[in-house]
């Protein structure tokens, strides 16, 4: 499925009657001129690489826990 696609759909059912052909396809070039800007990913990946990132915040707490303990005079 193309969200950019079904934003433009939809923006040529809702507003046909409202605004003209040139404003909807002026509205579609910048759409996808937007787009094309973004480097986007799967949520599948983006939700890997968080998880990812949830690990490696949880051992450098733990690293720093442990740091600060060895550095407390015995």
């Amino acid at each position: 499925m193309d969200p950019l696609r079904t934003l433009i759909e939809y923006l040529q059912e809702n507003f046909r009657d409202k605004l003209p052909a040139q404003t909807l396809a002026g509205i579609e070039g910048t759409a996808r001129d937007l787009f094309a800007k973004f480097e986007l990913v799967p949520k599948h990946e983006y939700e890997a690489h968080m998880d990812i990132l949830a690990s490696l915040e949880a051992q450098v707490t733990s690293l720093e826990a442990r740091l600060n303990a060895l550095e407390q005079p015995a």
